[in-house]
């Protein structure tokens, strides 16, 4: 009980520290993601980009699909279980190696099925089999500083896997003539640099005074928290990324290369506010009661409040950034980027919204609310991809799944916080327990 008396006084300390911290970090991230953007659609064009764009969809998806939503129960478990952090690493270590090896395997096969159809070049096919593993182990580390509030960490891991490649993509694009296989070691090279660091840490975490390792229980909670989260995560990776993955197999290339740079241009809203949710997961998670719920309506009220002052700036600043960072080829994505921006604020706080969800033992129901998104999403593009003007009236549609998904989530997260305010107690029973008899939802 004092325990929990001095992490609930701690609570708002808790959130503003890190949350500046990892909101410097995001910016930082975002930046380097956009000027890789803009870099690799000067260099590369709408066909090339397009290419590229193809190739890191797929690879992501892969790396969401096997990673088993492990890092999302790695972070809420650190949090939760302070006590048994050196065996929960040490498990998750030996499962990282195995989801690593099956996850080129397949990248392997898939990739050369998307050679064959999309033409890639060999080296491209070659380079693009490892992003998977990278990608998971970066995933790893930066979950489990996440869990631990070592937010330094957590912002070092990110910064250089998601920042350096605009560094070497820039030197690639001023010494010799950028090719989509130079633009994916531009990414690949920082990916594995920071899953070494990543590994090196929670190799010295493991070896940390000897615990017991984890018991059935305990592993079969894990197990299904990352189930849960595997579907929240596949929904919301597939409810990002269905426009262009659908895209991709009914329009050319370069179609695809100008879809993408109206994406990436109405992009920064959901990073700018990303860190609200990656500070208040394992804060909220720690808490219990009112506590809990106060802390959840302060992480939202505060991105709420960022958000509006951010997206009309960028809404203003979109229809005249485009042509002069990308070039006057690309615009024509100005008005599919103007279109997918409203979508992109409903995402940003989707985004935030699933995080407090699974702070709130809750990671399944993002998967019904993201499923729902792209279904709307994935329909609405079979059905006007060969419409008069395809982007924006997909863009349309993948912006009306993001509000679809932003408004089911909220409402679970608004049940899951009424229900810890004394006199709105879920009538019908007592709530489930997680291993350490705390409260938790089965959804």
């Amino acid at each position: 009980m004092a325990r929990l008396q001095t992490r609930t006084r701690r609570a708002p300390l808790s959130l503003q520290r890190p949350t500046a911290v990892t909101t410097t970090a995001n910016l930082v991230i975002l930046g380097g993601y956009l000027l890789s953007g803009v870099v690799s659609a000067r260099a590369l064009g709408p066909a090339g980009r397009g290419q590229l764009t193809v190739v890191m969809l797929w690879s992501g998806l892969i790396h969401v699909v096997g990673t088993y939503g492990l890092q999302s129960s790695c972070s809420y478990h650190l949090a939760r279980w302070p006590d048994r952090r050196t065996a929960l690493v040490t498990w998750l270590g030996r499962i990282a190696i195995r989801q690593v090896l099956t996850m080129t395997a397949v990248s392997a096969a898939f990739l050369y099925w998307l050679r064959v159809r999309l033409h890639l070049t060999p080296v491209l096919t070659i380079e693009s089999t490892t992003w998977p593993a990278a990608m998971t182990l970066v995933a790893y580390g930066a979950s489990c500083a996440q869990g631990m509030a070592d937010f330094r960490r957590f912002n070092l891991i990110r910064v250089i896997s998601g920042a350096t490649p605009a560094v070497l993509m820039i030197v690639g694009a001023v010494s010799l003539r950028l090719t989509p296989a130079d633009a994916v070691a531009a990414y690949l090279v920082p990916a594995w640099c920071g899953a070494v660091i990543a590994c090196a840490w929670l190799r010295q975490a493991a070896k940390a005074p000897w615990e017991d390792p984890l018991t059935r229980r305990e592993r079969r909670a894990m197990l299904s928290y990352g189930r849960r989260s595997l579907a929240s995560h596949s929904g919301l990776t597939l409810n990002n990324s269905s426009d262009q993955l659908t895209l991709a197999l009914l329009v050319p290339a370069s179609a695809v290369g100008l879809y993408t740079v109206s994406s990436t241009a109405s992009s920064p809203l959901p990073f700018l506010i990303a860190s609200f949710g990656m500070v208040g997961l394992p804060t909220v998670a720690a808490l219990a009661g009112p506590a809990k719920a106060g802390a959840t309506s302060r992480v939202l009220k505060r991105a709420a409040c960022l958000l509006a002052l951010a997206a009309p700036l960028l809404a203003a600043l979109l229809p005249w950034c485009i042509p002069l960072l990308y070039g006057r080829r690309y615009s024509a994505a100005v008005v599919p980027a103007e279109l997918l921006l409203l979508g992109r604020i409903f995402a940003a706080m989707t985004r935030v919204t699933d995080d407090l969800l699974r702070a709130h033992g809750l990671p399944g129901f993002g998967s019904i609310a993201q499923g729902a998104g792209a279904i709307v999403t994935i329909t609405g593009t079979l059905l006007l991809a060969r419409a008069a003007h395809p982007l924006a009236a997909v863009s349309a549609v993948s912006s009306l799944g993001f509000a679809l998904t932003f408004f089911l989530a909220l409402t679970r997260l608004w049940a899951a916080t009424r229900r810890l305010v004394p006199g709105h107690a879920v009538r019908g029973g007592p709530v489930g327990r997680d291993t350490e008899g705390r409260a938790q939802d089965s959804v």
